[in-house]
C-alpha cells in the first residue's frame, strides 16, 4: 500500500467517524492521536458555487509523529484560518468524491514541496504510524 493510500484510508476512517451533515472546517476528526485530519471545505465551480459532492480534508503529519506517545499539537487559529507550521508538519490534501465514493489526492512528495519535511521522512512516518 502506498503512503497516499494509507493516508486516504485514514481520511476515510475520520470521515466515517464524524457527522458529515455537520462538518466544521479545521476541527480535528482524526482517529489517530498523532495525526490531525480536518475538513477543509468543498470544491467550488468556476462561479464560486460549492460542490457538495467534493469534500476536502487536510491531513497534517508532524515531523515528530513517530515518537512514542506523540499527540498532535493544536494549531493556532485566526478568525479566518488555521496557522500552519510548514517547518514542523506536512499538510496533505485528500479529496472525497461523494458522488462516486472514492478518495484521491496529490502525491505525498508534492505535498512536501511546501514544507520542511523531506518526502522520504514523511513516507517513513506514515508507514510507521500504519504499522508497515
Amino acid at each position: 500500500m502506498s503512503p497516499e493510500q494509507i493516508i486516504e484510508k485514514w481520511a476515510a476512517a475520520a470521515r466515517a467517524g464524524t457527522d458529515t451533515n455537520n462538518l466544521e472546517v479545521g476541527v480535528n476528526i482524526s482517529p489517530l492521536p498523532a495525526v490531525k485530519i480536518a475538513f477543509d471545505g468543498y470544491a467550488e465551480d468556476d462561479d464560486g458555487i460549492e460542490d457538495l459532492d467534493r469534500e476536502s480534508y487536510a491531513v497534517y503529519i508532524h515531523r515528530n509523529a513517530a515518537a512514542p506517545g506523540f499527540i498532535f499539537p493544536e494549531h493556532q487559529r485566526t478568525a479566518w484560518a488555521i496557522v500552519q507550521r510548514p517547518a514542523e508538519e506536512v499538510c496533505h490534501t485528500v479529496w472525497f468524491n461523494a458522488a462516486d465514493g472514492f478518495f484521491e489526492g496529490p502525491s505525498l512528495a508534492d505535498s512536501c514541496d511546501s514544507c520542511g519535511i523531506a518526502p522520504a521522512e514523511a513516507e517513513r512516518i506514515v508507514r510507521y504510524l500504519a504499522g508497515t
